[in-house]
């Protein structure tokens, strides 16, 4: 290729001579370095188009002088080829990982090498501006010391990033409980990083999930304003999504008297592979606060907490499948009968109320019969929504059975019980039901039952519950019954 200069840096003066003369008869302009230093020095000064370079060479090797080059914005668009005797993995793997474009075995049939060249040279889009550079610069570049400068930041940038991609590693531990992942994430942010605020989001299923880290009060409508943008940065479905705020243990609250206002933000994508799982959003009250090595480090932040992110909700989202039912949604039997040991257990430690509601689909065969099953899934599936939107966060629905349902409700008496459950009652018996033609008219029999001195363990409990709802359904249906004490 006519005017296009290529870089041979080869310590063997016999294959140095002998690759300038196959690459001259090619019409390339070759210029050569006897060594990896000298091979910078030219990279620099002469800005070639391409670069060949032997690998095992004294004092900077082509493992070295390609790293050195790709994190130079001056010479970092340069294609490079690394030559080797060997072809082991090991070898092919550092290769690639310092940065080559190609990695080839040296050979007397230089075809595969003449391809690679042009390859790579028919890609090549120059930077703008002259390819040389004035003679003052070029004796600046080519200087040893600058050399050396340029390896030793390499070298502490390079150990930067190591130690930081052990730190986030470590993070792996802590997926099991987000609580104490979120927390650590926020130490280690919190050592690197000088911020007023740090707001993680995470995007999962139809829901934006944020969360706080303050180390400064701001007041409700400088969280709302955050959390608007968040809930609707990129976000292409952002109507659609529920947004919840939490405060990560350890953060400052909420103080509507401060003055504290945001001057100075970042925000950085969590992406893992082509999905964007999520943002880190750094804010701060003072202005310029965030410089260019401290945005680099978000971003470098960004790039390993992702990854621990994802193995936080791909664990979640495994343990999540493992206790809930299929097509409601609400917990299944299994994990509903281990979480009422333990909220017995919370119960009589504390000395407070606990009741149970047990709820089953009135005629639910004859639906079946009638309108098929898919029919009634989908009643099965309404029926959970109704009852999951009526009770408390802290309450526990599960699908019992199959068209049976049953609520735990921690710190509740037996009257207030009574009360959600008739309220759930009347909104089924009023509920028109989705149906091919008209809405279908359905209703729901229950037992109620409370914890008691009498009441010997969650078996006995869930009988009391079933008793009384076997009452309501021999009393007419559609009501709701106490067990007898």
């Amino acid at each position: 290729m006519d005017g296009k200069q290529i870089l041979i840096v080869d310590d063997s003066r016999t294959q140095l001579v002998s690759l300038q003369m196959a690459f001259e008869k090619e019409g390339f302009e070759v210029i050569t370095a006897s060594d990896g230093l000298e091979g910078v020095s030219r990279a620099f000064s002469d800005k070639p188009d391409l670069i060949i370079s032997d690998i095992m060479m004294p004092e900077l090797n082509g493992y070295q002088l390609c790293r050195l080059l790709k994190n130079d914005k001056k010479t970092v668009h340069i294609p490079i080829i690394l030559l080797t005797s060997l072809d082991q993995r090991q070898d092919r793997f550092w290769g690639i990982r310092a940065g080559a474009d190609q990695y080839i075995v040296k050979s007397s049939e230089l075809s595969p090498l003449k391809e690679a060249v042009n390859q790579l040279l028919n890609k090549i889009v120059q930077p703008a501006g002259d390819r040389k550079i004035n003679v003052t610069d070029s004796k600046k570049d080519a200087d040893w010391k600058m050399i050396k400068s340029n390896v030793n930041r390499l070298l502490d940038k390079l150990l930067f990033e190591s130690t930081l991609s052990n730190e986030a590693r470590h993070l792996a531990n802590f997926i099991y409980s987000r609580d104490d992942l979120l927390k650590e994430l926020t130490v280690l942010a919190n050592s690197l990083i000088d911020y007023s605020g740090l707001c993680i989001c995470l995007l999962n299923a139809n829901k934006t999930s944020l969360y706080f880290d303050l180390k400064q009060p701001l007041s409700d409508e400088d969280i709302d304003t955050i959390k608007n943008h968040l809930c609707t940065f990129g976000i292409k479905d952002s109507k659609e999504r529920d947004c919840e705020t939490y405060f990560i243990r350890g953060s400052m609250g909420i103080d509507n008297k401060t003055i504290n206002k945001i001057a100075s933000q970042i925000i950085v994508p969590l992406n893992i592979y082509n999905e964007c799982i999520g943002y880190l959003f750094f804010f701060a009250v003072m202005r310029n606060t965030f410089t260019q090595e401290s945005e680099n480090i978000i971003h470098l932040l960004a790039h390993d907490f992702s990854m621990v992110i994802k193995l936080m909700l791909l664990y979640d989202e495994t343990k999540e499948l493992s206790i809930t039912d299929g097509l409601t949604g609400l917990y299944n039997k299994r994990y509903f009968l281990e979480v009422f040991d333990r909220e017995i257990e919370r119960g009589r430690r504390s000395n407070s109320a606990l009741s149970l509601i047990v709820m089953d689909i009135d005629h639910f065969k004859l639906i079946n019969d009638t309108y098929g099953h898919l029919q009634g899934d989908s009643v099965l599936k309404e029926v959970a929504s109704i009852i999951k939107e009526n009770i408390r966060k802290i309450d526990f629905p599960a699908r019992y059975g199959g068209e049976e349902f049953a609520t735990i409700l921690p710190n509740t008496n037996i009257n207030n019980a009574v009360n959600i459950a008739e309220k759930i009652r009347k909104l089924m018996e009023s509920h028109n039901f989705k149906a091919e033609k008209e809405p279908l008219k359905v209703t729901i029999s229950m037992g109620v039952a409370k914890l008691s001195d009498n009441v010997n363990d969650k078996l006995e409990l869930i009988k009391m519950a079933d008793d009384a709802l076997y009452d309501a359904k021999k009393s007419g249906r559609n009501r709701v019954c106490t067990a007898k004490m």
